[in-house]
């Protein structure tokens, strides 16, 4: 699957993607002044190797509100599997989880805390977490290697021209620290 966020104004981001010879368009509904939020998602799950986060379950064939097929055609018995992955990343809180490890290690990154590991934990440690967890909290070697995608990745990013892309491709790393 491939990602591509366009800065479509000075805060302004369009993200388009191909997964199995479709485009999908994706909603963005924040005005991003460092770095559009579903751009820091798929630095965040990448990393971690989260398979129901957002960008997991659309790599999966999942259609969340919002989004539209802008060119080709859904296969046949799309629909039913779209609204497994979405039922099965709701029940098992993933999504949520998902969205505030990303928060928090935006946060880490922010204060440069990547270096200060008791302190980077203390905030991973005081955040919200599902009964069953997709995975165990980053590591201090995770930390800064998440914290150095996203300044690298919000550098690129704020130096985009209005009109230009940056295109990703979704794999995902190992996760060590897995529950799955």
């Amino acid at each position: 699957m491939e990602i591509t966020f366009t800065r479509s104004g000075e805060r302004a981001c369009a993200t388009a993607v191909r997964r199995q010879g479709l485009t999908l368009s994706v909603p963005t509904y924040d005005r991003p002044t460092c770095l559009p939020h579903d751009l820091a998602h798929l630095i965040v799950e990448r990393e971690l190797g989260l398979r129901r986060g957002f960008w997991g379950c659309v790599a999966e064939g999942a259609l969340f509100p919002g989004m539209s097929v802008v060119e080709g055609r859904q296969p046949p018995r799309a629909a039913a599997q779209s609204k497994r992955i979405l039922h099965e990343m709701q029940a098992e809180q993933h999504g949520t989880e998902a969205e505030v490890l990303v928060s928090v290690l935006e946060t880490i990154a922010q204060r440069k805390l990547e270096t200060d590991y008791p302190a980077a934990r203390a905030l991973l440690d005081a955040m919200w977490r599902p009964i069953r967890p997709a995975r165990e909290l980053p590591n201090a070697q995770e930390i800064r290697r998440i914290c150095m995608a996203l300044r690298d990745t919000q550098e690129q990013w704020q130096a985009l021209p209005v009109g230009q892309s940056l295109t990703f491709s979704w794999s995902l790393r190992p996760a060590k620290n897995s529950r799955h």
